[in-house]
């Protein structure tokens, strides 16, 4: 059976717009570049040189990516389900996990009633002001000293790795990284509403189904609503995505994400 993607609305193409442009200011890449079908990313890094975002999985635009993208860790990350993009791929293309293009325009109630339990606490570190990252960590309690970023990323002098019997340091427990692509002192003008992007969001498995992320998405967002942001956007793993619907974000799209393999 041949599957035929249907064109986005407007405002998928909007969101996924604000998506690359967030996505590039929070990796510190260099700025998406519209390209026939959407947009380039260079990333430059191991495993993943460059990718290729598309709003809708066009046959011939993502047959031509194919043919052209011959070097491995280059990406292709399509709004489309994977019965869509599969069949257009070649035995040199591996699909990842799937994931989903999500949206809210409520972020301000995304910002309350997500309160830390006791043992932890939460920062927000300031970028240039367009780029954000809340930090939680666990100070002392039960897990400080465990989980695999101990001592990654705490902004404090002490850290985990001293010997003895000394109290352990505060320990990264959750974290998440917001950029702001319009509305933020310095921003271009861009063809969609002054918008936040959401990225790298994560729990250490020590330290999950304690409210860690959501209290994470919840300062990220207030800080966003206090710079002008009107729009939240991320993409969403199959757990993340139970995760922002509870918190009332919209499915946009399911994005089949495919990387070039050696």
């Amino acid at each position: 059976m041949t599957h035929t993607a249907a064109a986005p609305d407007t405002g998928l193409r909007s969101a996924v717009h604000a998506w690359v442009d967030g996505w590039a200011r929070a990796r510190g890449t260099e700025a998406p570049q519209a390209v026939p079908g959407g947009f380039r990313i260079e990333v430059r890094r191991p495993g993943h040189l460059a990718r290729h975002v598309l709003p809708e999985a066009e046959p011939a635009v993502l047959r031509d990516l194919v043919d052209t993208l011959t070097t491995p860790g280059l990406w292709i990350k399509a709004c489309a389900p994977r019965e869509v993009v599969e069949p257009l791929l070649t035995a040199d293309w591996e699909i990842s996990e799937p994931q989903y293009l999500m949206t809210t325009d409520r972020l301000a109630a995304s910002r309350s009633g997500a309160g830390l339990p006791s043992g932890y606490r939460l920062e927000i570190v300031d970028e240039g002001g367009e780029v954000f990252e809340a930090r939680v960590h666990a100070v002392g309690g039960p897990g400080a000293g465990g989980g695999a970023r101990a001592g990654a990323g705490s902004c404090s002098g002490t850290g985990a790795g001293s010997g003895g019997a000394e109290r352990p340091g505060p320990v990264l427990a959750a974290s998440g990284r917001a950029a702001l692509t319009t509305g933020a002192p310095g921003s271009s003008p861009a063809p969609y509403a002054p918008s936040v992007v959401f990225d790298m969001i994560g729990t250490e498995p020590a330290h999950q189904r304690r409210g860690l992320g959501r209290a994470v998405m919840a300062a990220l967002a207030g800080r966003a609503v206090e710079r002008g942001a009107r729009q939240g956007v991320l993409v969403a793993s199959p757990d993340g995505r139970a995760l922002y619907e509870a918190m009332g974000w919209r499915l946009r799209s399911p994005v089949t994400a495919a990387g070039r393999m050696g």
